[in-house]
């Protein structure tokens, strides 16, 4: 299995809907409202999920900020994800999937059990 941590990746996926949601809204004000963030929270997000690409995202157009092409493809795979993670759960707490409740392939672990004290 592969680790996809953020120690070992570098990406934090909590910036993710963020930065849907900015590009969605087309201003951190808007989106700061609908996340319930404050603006330099969203604004630092948006930054930090930035720096994690070539180039930029936004331009700037007065108060709002405008998606690139980048920004949009971007946008519609990682809303598909999302949503799969959230399918997933939602699967998963219904007791629909069995397959997660299934152990994990790996080491066995043996726990000895105490002898009952007399």
């Amino acid at each position: 299995m592969n680790n996809y941590s953020r120690a070992n990746t570098g990406i934090d996926l909590n910036l993710i809907p963020v930065f849907i949601e900015v590009v969605r809204c087309g201003s951190m004000a808007k989106a700061s409202v609908r996340l319930e963030m404050s603006r330099p929270a969203v604004s630092l997000a948006l930054k930090r999920f930035n720096q994690l690409f070539d180039e930029p995202l936004f331009f700037r157009k007065g108060l709002f900020l405008e998606p690139t092409e980048k920004a949009l493809a971007l946008t519609r795979s990682l809303e598909i994800l999302i949503g799969n993670i959230h399918d997933n759960m939602r699967e998963a707490n219904s007791g629909k999937n069995k397959t997660l409740a299934q152990p994990v392939p790996g080491p066995e672990i043996f726990i000895p059990q105490s002898e009952p004290s007399a």
